[in-house]
C-alpha cells in the first residue's frame, strides 16, 4: 500500500460524518470466522479459549484488488483507531450481528438537569430578540443575525438580569443557544443583489395593482398575473445560477480533501480599515489612513492568509493581486499541487482582468508549476464567500493607532482550526506583472472578460485558453499568444523577474494627511512620530 492510498484511506474515514457511520464501516470490515485451531500453551483446563477467529479488511480505489487482508495491528494503524474501539466493535458484531449504537449523551441519569421551566425561560428570552435574515441565503434557511455588539456571554449576563431567581450556567445557555436556534451574530454584508431588489420592488408593485383592480377588468387583470409569473421565473433562473456557483465552491472543497495533488482556493479584497480607530468624535469628520487586507482561504484545510498593508504601501489593482497569489503560491501552497481551482468575484480592475488570466497561463506553461487551473466567477450579486466570513470574525471596533497593531488585531481573531496567518506587505515582492506579461502574450484580451463565468488554462494547450460565458454551456478556445512566438516553446517566456511595481511609498493627498495631523493628538507618542513621516502631496483626492 503506498503512501497516497494510506492518506487517501483514512481521509475518506474521517469524512463520515458521525461515530454510528464510522462503526458501520468498519464492522463490514471485520469478518467472524469459527476457530480453526486450538494451540492453549499451558493446561487446556486453565487456558482461555478464544470463541471466535477474526479476520480484517481495508478497502482501496483499486479496480483490480478494491478489498486486501491485513493485520489487526495494520486495520487499527491504517484508520487511526484503538485496540479497545475494534474489541467493542467484534463484540457487537459477534452478539447483535450488526454495528453498535453511539449512546454517549443519551442517558437519562441526570440529577442536575435544569427544569423545563427553566429551559423554556431561556427559550423565551432567545426568541425575543430581533435579529435580521441574510441577503445571501438562496433557501430559506431560518438563520437571523443578531447585531454585532451581542455576544452569547453578554446574552447570558441579560438573561440572569432578567430572570435572577433562575440558575443557568454559562455553558447550559451556551448550549440551548447553538442546538435549538440558527443565530449568528453580525450581519454578514450590507450589500445585495440589484436585480433581486429591483424584482423584489416589482412584484410588489404589481401585486399591488392587481389588487386594486376590479372584476370588469379581467383582460388588464389577466395581462399583468402574467407579466408577474414571467417575473417569478426570470429570478428564478438568476438565483440558480447563483446557487450553481456555490454548488461549484462546494464540490471543488470536497474533491481538494480527497484529492491529495488538488487544491481549492477563496480570494478577495476586504473592507479597508480605518486608521487611527479611536473613539473620539472627530473621526467623523477627518479622513484617515486606510489599511488594505487581501484575503486568501484554502477550502480544504481552511486556513486562511492575509496580506495587510496601508495606502503608502500599495494600492489595490491587477498587479497587486497578482503579486499577492504569486507569494501565496511559492509560500503557501504545496509544491506537489498540480491542479488548483480559484474562486472570487468579478471585479474588473481586480481578478477579472487580462493580467490575471496571462499570469494563470504563464503558472502553466512557462513556469511549469501547475496542471490545470480551473477559475470560476459567481452572479453579479450573489458573492458571498469564505472571505467574508473571515472578516467578520475580525473585532473592528479595537483602538487602533497605527497600521501595524491591526496585524496584531487580525493574528487573535481566530483560534480553530488555525489562526489567520498575517503577511505584512512590503514594496518589494509587489511586481510590475502587466508590463511583463506584454510578450509573448496577444496585447489586446482576444476575448471579452466581463460575460465570463469560468476560464480554464491546461498543460496540454498550451496556446489557448478555455472559456465560457454559462455554468454548463459549451467552452470556448482562444489564442492568448502573439504569432510571432508560436514556435518559440518555453524561451518566449522571461527568464528573469518582473520590475517591482513601486520605486517608493505612495503619497497620501494632503487633505488627508493634515485631517491626519488633527487625529494624532488623540494618539501615542510612538503613534504621532509615524504620522508625522507619512508621505503626502498637493492634490486632494480621497
Amino acid at each position: 500500500i503506498c503512501v497516497s492510498e494510506r492518506e487517501d484511506l483514512i481521509k475518506s474515514f474521517n469524512l463520515l460524518s458521525s461515530k454510528d457511520k464510522q462503526d458501520s464501516y468498519l464492522c463490514g470490515l471485520i469478518s467472524v470466522l469459527p476457530v480453526a485451531r486450538r494451540r492453549p500453551r499451558g493446561e487446556e483446563m486453565d487456558s482461555r479459549l478464544r470463541e471466535h477467529s477474526y479476520e480484517y479488511k481495508i478497502r482501496l480505489r483499486r479496480e483490480d484488488l478494491p478489498e486486501i487482508k491485513v493485520c489487526l495491528t495494520a486495520f487499527i494503524s491504517l484508520h487511526g483507531i484503538t485496540y479497545r474501539r475494534v474489541q467493542s466493535l467484534k463484540k457487537s458484531v459477534v452478539e447483535t450481528g450488526k454495528a453498535p449504537v453511539d449512546m454517549r449523551g443519551k442517558h437519562l441519569n441526570r440529577p442536575h438537569r435544569l427544569q423545563t421551566e427553566t429551559v423554556n425561560s431561556v427559550i423565551s428570552h432567545i426568541s425575543s430578540l430581533k435579529g435580521r435574515k441574510s441577503h445571501y441565503s438562496l433557501h430559506d434557511t431560518g438563520k437571523v443575525y443578531l447585531s454585532e455588539d451581542l455576544s452569547i456571554s453578554k446574552l447570558h449576563e441579560m438573561y440572569r438580569a432578567k430572570y435572577p431567581s433562575h440558575s443557568v450556567s454559562y455553558e447550559s445557555y451556551r448550549d440551548i443557544f447553538n442546538n435549538k436556534f440558527n443565530i449568528g451574530f453580525g450581519y454578514p454584508r450590507c450589500d445585495t443583489c440589484s436585480e433581486c431588489d429591483a424584482h423584489v420592488a416589482k412584484t410588489a408593485s404589481l401585486q399591488l395593482t392587481i389588487f386594486n383592480l376590479n372584476a370588469a377588468q379581467y383582460e388588464e387583470k389577466s395581462k399583468l398575473e402574467n407579466e408577474n409569473t414571467s417575473m417569478g421565473v426570470i429570478n428564478a433562473v438568476h438565483k440558480k445560477k447563483a446557487e450553481t456557483f456555490y454548488n461549484r465552491k462546494r464540490q471543488s472543497k470536497i474533491s481538494a480533501m480527497k484529492t491529495p495533488h488538488m487544491e481549492a482556493i477563496v480570494f478577495d479584497f476586504q473592507k479597508n480599515l480605518p486608521t487611527p480607530n479611536i473613539t473620539t468624535s472627530d473621526v467623523y469628520y477627518r479622513r484617515q489612513l486606510s489599511f488594505h487586507l487581501f484575503n486568501i482561504h484554502v477550502l480544504s484545510t481552511r486556513e486562511s492568509v492575509f496580506c495587510t498593508y496601508d495606502q503608502t504601501i500599495a494600492r489595490k489593482g491587477a498587479d497587486d493581486v497578482v503579486s499577492f497569489l504569486h507569494h501565496f503560491i511559492e509560500t503557501f501552497l504545496p509544491e506537489d499541487i498540480r491542479t488548483l481551482h480559484l474562486f472570487c468575484d468579478s471585479c474588473g480592475g481586480q481578478n477579472k482582468n487580462y493580467t490575471v488570466f496571462r499570469y494563470l497561463h504563464w503558472l502553466i506553461y512557462g513556469q511549469q508549476r501547475f496542471e490545470q487551473i480551473h477559475m470560476t466567477f459567481p452572479v453579479r450579486g450573489h458573492s458571498y464567500l469564505e472571505c467574508d466570513k473571515n472578516m467578520g470574525l475580525i473585532n473592528q471596533k479595537s483602538r487602533v493607532e497605527i497600521p501595524n497593531e491591526w496585524n496584531e488585531v487580525i493574528r487573535a481573531a481566530r483560534r480553530k482550526p488555525s489562526p489567520f496567518h498575517v503577511v505584512e506587505v512590503q514594496q518589494d515582492f509587489i511586481y510590475n506583472w502587466t508590463s511583463y506579461f506584454k510578450t509573448p502574450f496577444k496585447k489586446k484580451c482576444p476575448f471579452q472578460t466581463r460575460p465570463v463565468t469560468e476560464i480554464k488554462f491546461c498543460q496540454e494547450h498550451p496556446r489557448t485558453v478555455n472559456i465560457r460565458t454559462t455554468y454548463n454551456g459549451q467552452w470556448e478556445s482562444y489564442d492568448v499568444i502573439d504569432k510571432a512566438f508560436i514556435k518559440g516553446g518555453l524561451e518566449i517566456f522571461h527568464k528573469e523577474n518582473p520590475h517591482l511595481l513601486y520605486d517608493n511609498k505612495i503619497p497620501v493627498p494632503r487633505a488627508k494627511f493634515e485631517d491626519l495631523q488633527v487625529l494624532k493628538r488623540f494618539c501615542s507618542e510612538s503613534a504621532q512620530e509615524f504620522y508625522n513621516a507619512l508621505p503626502y502631496c498637493n492634490y486632494n483626492s480621497a
